[in-house]
Order: structure tokens, then sequence, then C-alpha cells
């Protein structure tokens, strides 16, 4: 008792905390007790465990919990903004859905809530709601570091979509040493699989992801660190990867629309990246920069090919804000 080894108590039965209301003593004592344990937690009449999900999913889509706090459910943790929709959404999670995260997905993906803009309808509403608790618009998000590195995959035609498969070495920079390093360095684009299927070693992690707040293996991490600092714009210019990719688009394009006028290879440009076509504005201002960056590569020694120009003019728009958040 009172923490001395020697000094035992009354046996706790293995259960639940008291505090669940499913909890009851395991049984039988032979077992390894996790499959009733598991069987516990997902109880009905156990909400605790669905309104942790439920939060989870709602932070991963609209970038806030209704409980800020999503790894703090207790006194310490911040309350919930929406109390009621929260023990409504668990509810459903569980008795309509059947603890179906596809169908919770879906749910929220269809409510009016997810489909507003970022910008305020209502003059009034930054002065009564300015933290945008109530949700009165879809706040900016910026994309998570696996996803950046997806889309360029993506809009540059590397990705490769298959599922499944050997993990793939992470590619290693002469900047990252240390104890333990490989032997080899992995592919720069990851052989064009997705980053869930990079290796990762905890002394050894990728560059370019840390620099879009990738978190550190060591523990769990329910909700991310969002930075905005000039380490992320550098990647952007300099890191190798942008600019393989911006070379692979470039190629993409003059392979895709060999004889199309400068509009039309624009518009297929906005559309890859941004998902919307050009406005006029931006149309007349691609078409200056295009022509500048002839003009210059025409300048160049040997500078007579075509997709130089193409190359760098694809760099440009993946450097842009739009690229890696979603408004």
């Amino acid at each position: 008792m009172r923490g001395k080894p020697f000094k035992s108590g009354v046996l706790a039965p293995r259960s639940l905390p008291v505090a669940f209301s499913a909890a009851h003593p395991i049984q039988p004592a032979d077992s390894s007790g996790r499959l009733e344990l598991a069987r516990q937690l997902a109880d009905p009449s156990n909400p605790l465990v669905a309104r942790v999900w439920v939060n989870r999913v709602w932070h991963h889509l609209f970038g806030r919990g209704l409980v800020p706090t999503v790894d703090n459910f207790g006194a310490l943790g911040e309350r919930p903004t929406h109390p009621e929709l929260l023990d409504h959404l668990a509810w459903q999670f569980v008795h309509v859905d059947r603890w179906s995260t596809k169908r919770l997905i879906r749910r929220l993906l269809l409510t009016q809530t997810y489909a507003m803009g970022s910008r305020d309808s209502d003059t009034r509403a930054p002065e009564l709601d300015p933290a945008n608790q109530w949700w009165h618009r879809m706040p900016v998000r910026r994309l998570e570091a696996e996803a950046i590195h997806d889309a360029l995959l993506a809009v540059s035609g590397r990705l490769d979509p298959a599922l499944g498969g050997p993990p793939v070495p992470v590619h290693l920079t002469e900047f990252v040493i240390g104890r333990g390093r490989p032997d080899q360095s992995g592919p720069l684009d990851g052989n064009g699989r997705r980053s869930l299927y990079t290796a990762l070693r905890r002394n050894f992690l990728p560059t370019t992801l840390q620099a879009f707040d990738f978190p550190t293996p060591f523990s769990t991490v329910g909700r991310r660190n969002v930075t905005n600092v000039p380490a992320q714009s550098l990647a952007v210019m300099n890191d190798p990867f942008f600019h393989q990719q911006a070379e692979l688009w470039a190629r993409r394009l003059l392979r895709e629309h060999p004889q199309a006028d400068l509009p039309t290879r624009v518009r297929a440009l906005f559309l890859q990246a941004y998902h919307r076509s050009p406005t006029p504005a931006e149309l007349e201002a691609c078409r200056a920069t295009l022509a500048e960056l002839h003009a210059f590569h025409a300048s160049e020694p040997g500078g007579s090919s075509e997709i130089g120009p193409w190359i760098d003019f694809c760099h440009a728009l993946l450097n842009a804000n739009e690229f890696i958040y979603l408004p």
C-alpha cells in the first residue's frame, strides 16, 4: 500500500476504470483479456470512445475539433463548442453508422458547414465570432506534409496509385548524418509511391516532409502543429524534389498538349494544380511571365529548348499558396 512493493492491497480485477459505465471484471482470467477489453470499449452504453473518435474525424476534416484538445477530454482540456452536436454525431456513429468511419466522413462532407467558403458572408461575423468557434465560415487549412508530397506526384503524373507493397527507403541528403545511417538512400521521389509507403527511421526522417510539420514518430500526435515559417517557402523554392516534379509536370504538359496554344496549356496546368480555370487577369499575367521566361532562356547558351520556360513556370505554380492551402 502507498507505493510499498512488498505491502500488497486488494487485488484489482482486470477491467476498465470504474468511471466507465460499461466497466466490469474481464472474464475468463486465463485469457489475455484484449478482446473483452475491446468489447467493453465499444459497448453502446459507453459513449466516450465514439465521442473521441467522432471529434478526431471532425478535427481532420475541418481543421479544429468540436473539442479543440483532441487528446484531452478531461477536466484540463477545453470544453466542446457544440456539446449537443458532438453527442448527436457520436450516437449516429454507433447506432446508425455501426462504427463505420466511411459513413461518418460521408455524413460530414455533405453538410452545409463543410461546403462553406473561407470568406465571411456576413459583415458582422468577425465581430460576433472572431475565433470562428461557431463555424460561420470554413477556416483556411494547409495540407499536411504527406498530402503535399502526394499532390506533387499527382500533378506531375508520377504518382503510383498501387495499394500495398514493401516500404520505400527514405531519401537521405548529405545533411542527414548520424549513427546508424543506412548505407543506401532511397529514391528522391519515393518511387512515385504515396508517402504512406515511405519507411521511417526515427533518426533519419524525410527532410521535405519535416519542413511542413511532419510529426516525429516518437509518440502519438492527435493534433499536429501547423506553422508558416520561411523554411517552408525556401523548401518549395530550392528542394530538389520540387524541382524534379516541376520538370516532370512540364514534360507531361507538352506530351498531353503538343500542339495546343498558350491559353490551353495554362488552363490545363491550373486545373491540375488548383482545380479551377485561371481568371482573365491571371491568364494575362501568365502570358507575360512566359514571354519573359522564353526570352530569358533564349539568351542562355543552348537555351533554345521549348521545355525550359515551362519547367520554370510549373515551378512557379507550385510556389503559390493555393497549391498547399485549401481556401
